[in-house]
C-alpha cells in the first residue's frame, strides 16, 4: 500500500471526526461537504423556494456562485485559526497543523519535473 493510500484513508478519517464534532455549528443551509447534502440538494431546495415566491408573487432576483474552487486559496494559516476559533485543539488540531506545514510540490510533464515549491495555500487532492 503506498503512503499516498494511507494519507488519503487518514485524510477521509480526520475529516469524518472534525464534520461531525461541528455539524451543529453548520447552517441548515450548508450542502457542500455534509453527508446526504450536494449542489444537487441545494439546487432543489432552492428552485423549492423560488417557485414558493413566484406563486405567491414575488419577483426573484439571484446572483448563484459555485465556490468549488475557494479552499484553493485558502492559506494554511488562517485555516488553522479557523480551526481554533471552532473550538478544535489538541492531537486533532497537531495532526491538521503538522500535515499542512511545510508542505511542497511539484510538476510533472512526461519525464520532466519542475523544482519543488512550497504550499502556503489550498487542500491536497
Amino acid at each position: 500500500m503506498s503512503l499516498t493510500v494511507v494519507c488519503k484513508v487518514m485524510e477521509s478519517i480526520i475529516r469524518n471526526t472534525v464534520v461531525e464534532s461541528l455539524k451543529d455549528k453548520f447552517s441548515r443551509f450548508q450542502h457542500g461537504f455534509m453527508k446526504h447534502r450536494s449542489c444537487l440538494t441545494n439546487i432543489l431546495e432552492s428552485l423549492e423556494a423560488w417557485t414558493k415566491a413566484l406563486d405567491e408573487g414575488y419577483g426573484i432576483d439571484l446572483i448563484y456562485l459555485d465556490y468549488r474552487k475557494a479552499f484553493d486559496t485558502v492559506p494554511h494559516a488562517r485555516l488553522i485559526e479557523k480551526l481554533i476559533s471552532l473550538g478544535i485543539s489538541g492531537k486533532l488540531l497537531d495532526w491538521i497543523a503538522n500535515f499542512l506545514h511545510l508542505r511542497k510540490m511539484r510538476v510533472r510533464v512526461r519525464i520532466s519535473f519542475s523544482e519543488w515549491v512550497e504550499v502556503l495555500s489550498g487542500v491536497s487532492k
